[in-house]
Formats: C-alpha cells, sequence, structure tokens
C-alpha cells in the first residue's frame, strides 16, 4: 500500500467513524465517541482491506481511491438531524488481468462480496457475544451492540443495487447470493433495532 491509498483509506475511514460516533458527541460522551468511532474505523478498514485482498489473490491489481464528493456526503450524513447514514467516500478499485466477459463478471462479483461479507461476520460476532454473555454490564453490551449495528448497516447499504456500490456488481453476477447476503445484512440490522 502507498503513501496515497494509505491516506485515501485513513481519511475515508476516520469520516466514516465520525459519522457513526458523531450522535455521541452531541450528547457529549467523549468515551463513547472514542469507542464507537473506534469501532467503525477497523469496520471499514475491514471492509475495504478485504476488497484488496481477494482481489490480489485473483491475480487483480487494487487500491483505495478517494471520492470527494462522495467524501462531502458522507460527512454531512453526520448531522444529527440526517436519518440515514450514507457511507460512500471512495471505493476500492479492482483491474483485472484477463478480458473473458464472464470470467470479469466473476472477479467484479467476489471481490465486490468479499467487504460485506466481512462486515456480516464481524457483526455475527458481535451479535453471538451478546448472547453468549447476556448478563454483561449494559456499558459493554451497548458497545457490543454497535459492533453489530455498524457493521450491519456497512453491509447492507454496500449491498445496494446501485452503481458502483457493492451489491450492483455481486447482484450482476449471482442473484442468490446476493439476497442471501442482503437477508443476512437486514436480518442482523433489524436486530439492532428490536434489541
Amino acid at each position: 500500500m502507498d503513501y496515497d491509498e494509505f491516506l485515501s483509506l485513513a481519511i475515508a475511514s476516520l469520516a466514516i467513524g465520525f459519522v457513526f460516533a458523531s450522535s455521541q458527541l452531541y450528547r457529549l460522551n467523549i468515551v463513547s465517541f472514542s469507542l464507537v468511532f473506534s469501532i467503525a474505523v477497523l469496520s471499514v478498514i475491514s471492509h475495504e482491506i478485504a476488497h484488496r485482498q481477494v482481489a490480489r489473490v485473483m491475480n487483480c491489481y487494487s487500491r483505495y481511491v478517494l471520492h470527494p464528493i462522495g467524501l462531502l456526503i458522507t460527512l454531512a450524513s453526520s448531522l444529527p438531524f440526517v436519518p440515514i447514514k450514507f457511507i460512500m467516500p471512495g471505493v476500492t478499485v479492482i483491474m483485472p488481468r484477463t478480458y473473458d466477459y464472464l470470467e470479469l463478471r466473476r472477479i467484479e462479483g467476489v471481490t465486490s462480496l468479499a467487504g460485506p461479507v466481512t462486515n456480516i461476520v464481524l457483526a455475527m460476532l458481535g451479535f453471538m457475544l451478546i448472547n453468549l454473555y447476556p448478563s454483561l454490564p449494559s456499558y459493554y453490551s451497548s458497545h457490543v451492540y454497535y459492533l453489530v449495528y455498524i457493521n450491519a448497516w456497512i453491509a447492507l447499504f454496500n449491498l445496494l443495487p446501485i452503481p458502483p456500490l457493492d451489491g450492483s456488481k455481486v447482484f450482476r453476477w449471482n442473484p442468490i447470493l446476493y439476497l442471501l447476503s442482503v437477508a443476512a445484512s437486514a436480518g442482523l440490522f433489524l436486530t439492532t433495532i428490536i434489541y
């Protein structure tokens, strides 16, 4: 990872961290802000690194690129009166080394699915922690809740079938895997609303 890519990923991760943690800042809860911010930053980095590494395993060039307009939209969604958190400050660009159409679609689908699946796994781990340790003090369980909420939302948002989001590429490649991924992320997200 070169300096420009590192800087782009760092800026995007910090922006998304702020979006998810801003509600804690408005409540003047600095400790919760720091924890939620850290969870969001690590979740975004995991998502983008998953795209990057799966692409490289598939013999593709990949790098994270920041999109200034997407970054502004992301930051604007941190305002307290904006109910939906938009998370689109950039994208991991994949450049396959093949011209075969079906292989291109497969590579694009697999690498696009890697990010949301990473977030689904992290959300499931948080959900399992909450259920395995129901007597966990509320201070800790509320932060595990944020692990589930943030990762489920990142996965669900990225799986929207709108280009350039991951969902459009996954759906084009394999509609069944797409629907299963949406169901998993939506189910996990709904548990955070019910919880």
